[in-house]
C-alpha cells in the first residue's frame, strides 16, 4: 500500500498493511510561511517518514481594531477568499503539495471558532488563552446576538479556507476545536449554541468538497461528552488529548462510535517525549495489541511543541510499521 492508501483504509475501517502514523510539530516562527515553512515541512516528512503530513497554519484570524468591548467584537468584519490570511495559507499549501505529490496523505490545518474567534483576535492585545476565554464569556452575557453574528461571519471565512484547502489538493482538513474545557464552566446548552454549530459548518464545507475531516478536540480537561451529538456524517477521524482530558481511547471509541481514532501517545510527557527507546517501542506495541489494526492511526494527543529529537518519532513510526 502507498501511504495514502494506508490512511484511507484506516478511515474506512478496513485493515491496512500496517497502522498509519501521524505526528506534527510547531515549527519556529521564521518557518511560518514562505520557503522556510516549505523546507521545515519537507525536512520533517523526510526525517520522520509519517504517513500523514499536516500542513501547519500560523496565519491566524485578526481584527483591524482593538477588541475592548462586546460592541467592538460585534462589528467584526467578514473576510473572503482573497484575505491575506487565506492567500498566505493556500500559497504555502500549494508549494508543499508541489513537493510531496502523492507520496503521503495531506491535511490542511484549520482552527475553528474556539480559537479563531475567542482567542486569536485578542492575542495581539496581550491576552492569554484562558484570559481571552473569560473575557469572551462576559461578552456573550452582555451582547449574545451581536457576538454570535460576528462568530458566524468568522466561521463563513473559515469555511472558505476549508474549501480552498480541498481545491488546492489536500486530502483532508484537520479542524482543531476548542470550547468544551470544564474550567470555563460552559453548560452543554451553551456549547451547543456557541461552538457546535460553527464547528459543524466547517466540517460540512469540507464534506461538500469531498474532503476527509479530522476532528481534533484540543486542550486539557475537555468534556468530550459535549461532542457526542456532532453529526457523525461530518467527520471521519477524531483525535483528542487522551492524557489531558482524561478520556481513554476505549472511552472515546464509545463517544465517537464507528469513527477512526488517531492518537495513543502523549505529546509533551511520557515515552514519546522522554522515555527510553525500549519503553517507546513497548508502548506502541501495547497500543496495537489493545486497540487492534482497524480504525486506528498512531499519533500524539496534539502538536508536539518541545520534542527536538525527531528520531524518536521515527522510532515510533518504524515500530508500528513492523507490527
Amino acid at each position: 500500500m502507498t501511504k495514502k492508501e494506508r490512511v484511507i483504509s484506516a478511515i474506512q475501517q478496513e485493515e491496512p498493511d500496517c497502522i498509519p502514523a501521524c505526528f506534527t510539530m510547531h515549527f519556529p516562527e521564521e518557518c511560518a510561511n514562505g520557503e522556510g515553512a516549505v523546507k521545515a515541512h519537507m525536512d520533517f516528512l523526510k526525517e520522520t517518514d509519517v504517513d500523514i503530513l499536516k500542513i501547519m497554519n500560523e496565519n491566524l484570524v485578526s481584527c483591524p481594531w482593538d477588541l475592548n468591548t462586546s460592541a467592538d467584537f460585534g462589528r467584526f468584519p467578514a473576510f473572503g477568499a482573497q484575505d491575506p490570511l487565506i492567500e498566505r495559507q493556500i500559497d504555502l499549501t500549494k508549494r508543499i503539495l508541489d513537493r510531496t505529490g502523492d507520496s503521503c496523505f495531506t491535511l490542511g490545518t484549520l482552527h475553528s471558532v474556539g480559537t479563531s474567534a475567542m482567542y486569536h483576535p485578542l492575542k495581539p492585545m496581550g491576552y492569554g488563552y484562558d484570559q481571552s476565554r473569560r473575557v469572551f464569556g462576559q461578552w456573550m452575557k452582555e451582547n449574545p446576538g451581536k457576538v454570535l453574528e460576528a462568530m458566524k461571519r468568522i466561521t463563513e471565512g473559515l469555511c472558505i479556507l476549508a474549501r480552498r484547502y480541498i481545491e488546492a489538493g489536500v486530502d483532508g482538513v484537520y479542524m482543531a476545536s476548542l470550547g468544551a474545557e470544564r474550567r470555563f464552566g460552559l453548560t452543554k446548552e451553551q456549547f451547543m449554541e456557541w461552538i457546535a454549530p460553527f464547528d459543524q459548518m466547517i466540517l460540512q464545507a469540507v464534506k461538500e468538497e469531498k474532503g476527509y475531516c479530522f476532528l481534533h478536540v484540543c486542550n486539557r480537561d475537555v468534556n468530550l461528552e459535549f461532542y457526542r451529538d456532532y453529526d457523525p456524517a461530518l467527520y471521519d477521524v477524531v483525535n483528542w488529548g487522551t492524557f489531558e482530558v482524561p478520556c481513554s481511547l476505549k472511552e472515546g471509541k464509545d463517544i465517537f462510535a464507528g469513527k477512526t481514532v488517531m492518537g495513543g501517545l502523549a505529546n509533551r510527557t511520557g515515552v514519546l517525549a522522554s522515555g527510553t527507546e525500549e519503553a517507546l517501542v513497548n508502548t506502541v506495541r501495547s497500543l496495537v495489541e489493545t486497540y487492534g489494526r482497524k480504525g486506528f492511526i498512531l499519533g500524539a494527543d496534539c502538536t508536539i511543541a518541545t520534542q527536538k529529537d525527531l528520531s524518536r518519532i521515527r522510532l515510533a513510526v518504524d515500530t508500528v510499521r513492523r507490527l
